[in-house]
């Protein structure tokens, strides 16, 4: 019986202390796509996020020490992380939240651009590799070929 083996490029990378890691699939050509998609939704939706903010501060601007402009305030933060966060669990496998934001059950904002800023950089960096990566094996087979 004939066997292969593909290597499929899937990195993992470690995200806690426990030595969970979410798998990042690299050679997935769609990968990328989805990723920046992610990240404009992101983007949109803090910004769409921010108006709305600024439209209670307006509403309530009477009444700075309001509870109801803290709470409305809150879940209007509240529900984009959620998004977010259920678009990332879709992107670098279910669990992807609960093990990057070990012990918090709806990561802020602050918490979710942090990790967009570290994770980017790798996303590059792999990026290239792979490229790097298809390059030399695209260059190798046509050198082949001419000989």
């Amino acid at each position: 019986m004939d066997s292969l083996r593909v290597d499929s490029g899937i990195k993992n990378i470690e995200v806690n202390d426990a030595g969970e890691y979410i798998s990042i699939p690299i050679s997935d050509a769609a990968f990328y796509d989805r990723f920046g998609a992610l990240l404009k939704y992101f983007e949109q939706k803090q910004a769409e996020t921010e108006q709305r903010a600024e439209e209670l501060s307006e509403k309530y601007k009477d009444r700075p020490d309001d509870t109801d402009m803290m709470i409305d305030g809150i879940h209007l933060y509240s529900g984009l992380c959620r998004d977010v966060c259920a678009e990332l669990d879709k992107l670098f496998g279910e669990g992807c939240c609960r093990k990057v934001f070990a012990g918090i059950e709806n990561p802020g904002v602050e918490l979710i651009g942090d990790f967009f800023d570290q994770i980017v950089p790798l996303l590059n960096r792999y990026a290239q590799e792979r490229n790097e990566k298809i390059s030399l094996k695209y260059n190798r087979r046509r050198k082949g070929a001419r000989s």
